[in-house]
């Protein structure tokens, strides 16, 4: 079975915009479905100003909140 891979940018400006939050959201997943995600910090997605960042296989996405990534994660987990 294939990881979801989720990276979250930590840089300067999506660290002031929320990221911390968005690592805790991860960390808070239910072992079963972090099992399934392989987290990534990375420190720029070239998006500055519409943070925090997340980056999921391949698809950036900008000004997410905990809630959407939660959302974003099982969306994309129980396809």
């Amino acid at each position: 079975m294939n990881k979801l891979i989720v990276e979250i940018c930590i840089g300067t400006s999506c660290h002031l915009l929320g990221a911390q939050d968005l690592i805790e959201t991860i960390q808070e997943l239910p072992e079963a479905e972090r099992a399934r995600v392989e987290f990534q910090g990375v420190t720029c997605l070239k998006s500055c100003g519409k943070g925090p960042n997340v980056r999921i296989n391949g698809v950036t996405i900008p000004s997410v909140t905990p809630q959407q990534l939660i959302d974003i994660i099982r969306d994309n987990l129980f396809k």
